[in-house]
């Protein structure tokens, strides 16, 4: 369902699953929009933001956990 936790291994690897669907279809959706509409400072600050923030909050996470 909807907004619950998942409770077993099945239902997280789902959820896993939907959420990288999301992700890729957000990341490719706006490559393709930018590029069609000749916006290439927002194609290159979305590519930046995209793939640059999940490497930065996990650097974030693995540091904190590390101190």
């Amino acid at each position: 369902m909807l907004f619950l936790e998942p409770t077993t291994r099945e239902e997280e690897a789902d959820a896993w699953g939907v959420a990288g669907r999301i992700y890729g279809y957000w990341l490719v959706g706006g490559l393709v929009l930018f590029s069609v509409l000749g916006m290439g400072r927002t194609l290159l600050a979305h590519l930046a933001t995209m793939l640059g923030a999940p490497v930065v909050l996990f650097l974030i996470v693995m540091l904190s956990a590390a101190s």
